[in-house]
Formats: structure tokens, C-alpha cells, sequence
């Protein structure tokens, strides 16, 4: 669509140029459209605030259409519903129309010229965002009058990761030793499970599967050990946990010990939901003398469906010992500079544009967050963000960033209705 949308907009300006179209000086707002979408996240159902003006009075009963970038789709699950649909908030869902990568829309009511209109798709329309980030422009066409209206961009930039919550290790005798790994998936995190059967799946068969790597030491321990038995369960966990097998065990750095790291690959038996806390236990039989383990010891976590490998450090163990000779590095201390601005949209107060700027060399993650779990966060990076959002009755947040440190600045974002401000 990219190539369509560049035709269609040289083909409107060269008509323009050719009819002699001159701006008016002190002429009605021109037609326009703006678009706002709710979550942005890869692959996910969007909601849409689509702001638009017309020249002219649209009568109740004809069509307006959305035309979207042909990496939108929407899955045709079910037929749209009345509440799916709505112009100025009259209900427009069963009058509405999918073909191709178009939304047709029966005008509910007399849409006055020269005055701003608000369209607001819902996520249950099942308007897909594309499986791949981007950033994209939809088309507004009235139809009756023949006007193709382009959009502003659009980002569809938001991935999930799993989220750590914790890694310890537990010695229920003395030559057992259990490394307990505890992660949350994201938003996009929905595993698919294999069914255990007689013959272990490969990685080939395995609907989704979960990745951990391990630090040096840990690696270690499974080389002396042997290799552990691999337990999975997820909340509550006072349910029978499953041993699964080991699809794929790979090492990584075998002549540099002090970059030496295991890796296992998993399939659940189970599917595991969105946003769902997911245990792992490594247990290590036969293990002979002390396993000398420290916070410096971590591992790595990801699973198909979120790839970007999360690290989550061991606690409960002692900090590792200074090393001999030569001077220690100096310690980090400095916590991430995090500044943001708001500015209203010209064309309509509740869409706003929060700006973002982390100045930070070593910066671990950063994102914004306004659900009171901490479960929804936009992801952010080292520089300039921008964020479009809807402000209804407020937005209320807080940007967090973190460096490798562990350094956390939090910045509370507070912004009344129809307002621009300013912090850091």
C-alpha cells in the first residue's frame, strides 16, 4: 500500500497544481484526518481513534471508509457487532463492512461540514496490527463525494518481553541443588503447548518453547552434576508440576570459562497465557561440595513468541569476593536523565503526543507504564521517544528506566485533560 498511498497523494497534488488550487486566506478548516491507536503492540487486535473533517454535510445512510495499509487484516471470526463501530458515539458496527483491507461504515447520522468527527474502532472489530513493527498511514474515503483523506503516521512499534521476576537457588539435601527460575510473559506471550506423548517432540514439532541460558558458574555446575531434570508449573502453583523434556541443550563459549553458558530449550505441555507468572526448576542430582554461587550469576530467559533475551541475576547468595590485585572498577552510580513533554494535537485536544527523552550509555530497559499492575508497558530506548496517545479525562503514568547497574529512575507523568506541560 506504501506505493498506492505515494500514487494517490501525487495524483491528488499534481490535480491541484493543474486546476490552478490556490490556499484561501481565511478559508474553512481544510478536510483532514488524524489517527490514534491505543497500544501500538506488534500483532495485536488495535483500538482506533480516527478524528476527521469533511467540507461538506454527510448525510445519514451513506458510506465512509478506512482504508487500511495492506499489512492490516482482520480476522473474520465473527461477524462485527453494533458496539464494534461508532461515529460521535452512535453505534455504526452492524451496518460496518470488512473487504480486503477496508472497513466500509454506514454513516449513523448527519455528519455537519467543517466540524470535527471522532470514529472509534474497537479492539473486539479484530483489526490486526501487522506481525512485523512499522510505521504506516490508513486512507479516509467519503465516498458519495469521491475525497480520499490521508492520514498522519502511525506507529506499530510496541514488542513484548518476558518480564523476570525471580532466580534462586534451593538445597533441599546436600547433594541436591534446585535453580529456580520465575518469569512473567508479556502481552504477546501466549504459548501454544505440545501434549506429552510416548516420543518427546523435537523443536521442529513443538508449537512454542521456552529458552534459558545460564551464567558461567551455573554452567559449571551442570557439567559436574549432570544434567537436571526440568520441572514447569505456572500459578497456582500448589498444582502438580510437569517434567518436561529437554529438546535442545547447546554450549556456548566451551574455551573461554569466563564466558562458558549452557543453553535448554523447553516445549510446556500446557498452553500458558498472556501475562501469566511461569515456574522453572533446574534440579541438580549428585552434586559433591559446596557450589560456590553469587548475585553475579544469572540467566537468560526468552520464548518464541517474545525473543529478546531478559536477564534475571540470582539473589539469596552471597556478593562475589573482591578480586586480587589491580583496583576495583569504579561502581556505577548514576541514575538514567529522563525528561518529557506533552503537546496537544491541533487537530483534536484529546490526542496527544508525549515526548521522551532517556540520556543514559548503559541503559538496561526503559518504558512507560499507566496500569496500576505494571503488567502494560510501552517500551522505550536511549534517546528520543515519541508516544501518541488519547487523553480522555487525563493521563496518569510513570516512565521508568533502568541502566545495568541497576540504577532506576522513575518519573511520574501527570497530564490533565486537554493540557501541556512539561518534567523531568
Amino acid at each position: 500500500m506504501h506505493k498506492k498511498l505515494m500514487s494517490l497523494v501525487a495524483g491528488i497534488v499534481l490535480a491541484a497544481s493543474l486546476m490552478g488550487v490556490l490556499p484561501a486566506v481565511g478559508a474553512e478548516p481544510a478536510p483532514s484526518v488524524q489517527v490514534a491507536i491505543t497500544s501500538g503492540y506488534v500483532g495485536e487486535y488495535e483500538e482506533y481513534h480516527i478524528s476527521f473533517l469533511l467540507d461538506r454535510e454527510a448525510k445519514a445512510g451513506e458510506t465512509i471508509s478506512v482504508v487500511f495499509d495492506d499489512s492490516i487484516n482482520r480476522a473474520g471470526l465473527r461477524e462485527l457487532a453494533a458496539e464494534d463501530v461508532a461515529i460521535d458515539g452512535a453505534l455504526a458496527g452492524t451496518s460496518a463492512h470488512w473487504s480486503g483491507h477496508t472497513l466500509a461504515v454506514t454513516v449513523p447520522s448527519v455528519l455537519s461540514a467543517g466540524t470535527v468527527h471522532e470514529m472509534h474502532i474497537l479492539r473486539s472489530a479484530m483489526v490486526q496490527n501487522p506481525w512485523t513493527a512499522m510505521h504506516v498511514r490508513l486512507l479516509l474515503r467519503d465516498d458519495a463525494a469521491g475525497i480520499v483523506l490521508v492520514s498522519n503516521y502511525y506507529g506499530i512499534s510496541t514488542v513484548t518481553r518476558v518480564s523476570p521476576v525471580s532466580l534462586t537457588v534451593d538445597t533441599p539435601r546436600t547433594d541436591r541443588l534446585t535453580v529456580v527460575v520465575r518469569f512473567k510473559t508479556g502481552q504477546n506471550g501466549a504459548l501454544i503447548g505440545t501434549p506429552a506423548t510416548r516420543f518427546p517432540p523435537s523443536v521442529a514439532t513443538a508449537s512454542a518453547t521456552i529458552a534459558i541460558r545460564l551464567s558461567p558458574a551455573l554452567s559449571a555446575l551442570w557439567d559436574r552434576a549432570g544434567t537436571p531434570d526440568v520441572w514447569l508449573s505456572t500459578l497456582p502453583y500448589g498444582l502438580m508440576p510437569r517434567r518436561l523434556p529437554l529438546l535442545v541443550t547447546t554450549d556456548r563459549f566451551e574455551d573461554q570459562p569466563d564466558r562458558y553458558q549452557k543453553e535448554l530449550v523447553i516445549a510446556p505441555d500446557k498452553n500458558i497465557g498472556t501475562s501469566t507468572e511461569v515456574l522453572v526448576r533446574l534440579e541438580f542430582d549428585n552434586v559433591r561440595g559446596p557450589v560456590e554461587l553469587t548475585t553475579e550469576d544469572f540467566v537468560l530467559v526468552w520464548t518464541t513468541k517474545e525473543p529478546t533475551m531478559i536477564r534475571i541475576p540470582l539473589t539469596g547468595v552471597p556478593d562475589p569476593a573482591p578480586g586480587d590485585g589491580g583496583e576495583e572498577p569504579e561502581s556505577d552510580t548514576t541514575a538514567p536523565s529522563v525528561r518529557w513533554t506533552v503537546q496537544a494535537s491541533s487537530v483534536s485536544s484529546r490526542l496527544v503526543t508525549i515526548e521522551v527523552d532517556i540520556t543514559e550509555a548503559n541503559l538496561h530497559e526503559a518504558y512507560f507504564v499507566k496500569s496500576a499492575d505494571g503488567s502494560l508497558r510501552t517500551w522505550l530506548t536511549a534517546g528520543h521517544n515519541e508516544l501518541l496517545l488519547v487523553n480522555r479525562s487525563g493521563i496518569h503514568g510513570t516512565i521508568v528506566a533502568v541502566d545495568d547497574a541497576g540504577n532506576t529512575t522513575r518519573v511520574p507523568v501527570d497530564i490533565p485533560a486537554s493540557t501541556a506541560t512539561s518534567g523531568s
